[in-house]
């Protein structure tokens, strides 16, 4: 009730009512802020947007004209509130945050990397949100990965701990700038990016994907000095282990349902516990399968069982030393040292019978968001 009739218009997404005041000049200082709080007009919009109810009767909820508008006007993109908030972190630290409200404010000139009070940039909210269209926006906007919060922490640091998808995007942008490609960053033919349509692996090699036969014979100049077949000296050979393992919901679905955070996982209470599975139809042949290979630390000496799986968890084992202790060994290494955060890492593995998976460790695949 703090708030004048100017802000509650803005907050309410009245573009009229807002318009019209400024035409007639009975705004406020467009740059100035409302209550103690010292809320600016643009981050009352953003605020507006995330928390008004729609009631079409009374021509509401025209945020994103609103907010141009009041740019148009003059009010400061990178206003602070008292906690040092600009309308970006609130854009982009709430579950109901927007791609459209996001890429207006950094249309406008809003800093990636302003920093509030407590040293925090808007990154940080949204991957604890598990905003990935945000994190995208915000990562190319460019967004700084090695600007430390009060605590000292960043993002390069902290995204290893915010689940698979988060982990995805930021790796697939942090490559990006860099310039390196990693197989099957993205579902699409490698030839001519074509994304919505099937797609079939290469023969040879299990990884490169195309839409048709003449984007093969396109590419295969550039892709023939990358294809390598399965072969005794890029393969490890392990026996899986069926038995009930426990959950596979990331540590971070868990933290977030613990602080009252939206989860994206459907089945999260399906993945509580989960018993092995084998996929059918391996008398068919060989099953090529991208597999998740997980490994837990090593505690005084021990040896934890390794964790394996599929996306849809269509084939799930765990790997004991004792049944194939080079395969575990090799495996683990290369985890360990070319793996996120030495913990996981993705591979194109053939199922040859219930008994016998060989994973192709010479070609880690891009993070996947499971």
């Amino acid at each position: 009730m703090r708030i004048s009739p100017f802000a509650f218009a803005v907050y309410s997404g009245m573009f009229l009512l807002v318009k019209e005041a400024c035409d007639y000049g009975i705004a406020p200082d467009l740059r100035g802020s409302e209550t103690p709080f010292k809320v600016g007009y643009a981050s009352l919009a953003v605020l507006g947007s995330q928390r008004v109810p729609a009631f079409p009767p009374l021509n509401c909820l025209r945020y994103l004209e609103t907010l141009q508008f009041i740019f148009d006007e003059g009010v400061p993109v990178d206003s602070e509130d008292v906690m040092g908030f600009t309308a970006l972190h609130h854009a982009t630290a709430s579950p109901k945050a927007t791609e459209a409200m996001t890429r207006c404010l950094l249309g406008n000139g809003a800093n990636v990397n302003h920093r509030n009070r407590f040293g925090e940039i808007s990154l940080l909210g949204c991957m604890q949100l598990d905003l990935v269209p945000i994190i995208k926006i915000l990562m190319e906007s460019g967004a700084d990965l090695d600007l430390p919060d009060a605590d000292g922490c960043t993002v390069r640091q902290h995204y290893l701990y915010c689940g698979p998808r988060v982990i995805a995007v930021v790796a697939s942008c942090i490559r990006q700038r860099l310039g390196i490609v990693a197989p099957r960053a993205e579902k699409r033919c490698d030839a001519c990016g074509a994304h919505e349509v099937k797609l079939k692996i290469c023969s040879r090699c299990k990884v490169a994907r195309y839409c048709s036969v003449k984007c093969q014979a396109q590419e295969w100049k550039e892709h023939k000095r990358l294809c390598t077949p399965f072969m005794p000296g890029n393969t490890v050979l392990i026996k899986p282990f069926y038995e009930q393992f426990g959950c596979t919901v990331p540590v971070s679905d868990f933290s977030r349902r613990l602080f009252g955070y939206p989860t994206h996982a459907s089945s999260f209470s399906e993945r509580l516990t989960r018993t092995s599975h084998i996929p059918r139809n391996l008398r068919r042949g060989p099953k090529v399968l991208v597999v998740k290979v997980q490994v837990p630390p090593q505690s005084g000496g021990e040896h934890p069982d390794l964790l394996i799986y599929t996306k849809r968890r269509n084939f799930a084992c765990t790997v004991r030393r004792r049944d194939c202790v080079e395969g575990y060994d090799r495996i683990s290494a290369v985890v360990r040292l070319d793996g996120s955060g030495g913990v996981k890492a993705y591979f194109m593995a053939e199922l040859e019978s219930p008994e016998k998976l060989v994973i192709k460790f010479c070609d880690i695949l891009a993070e996947q968001p499971w």
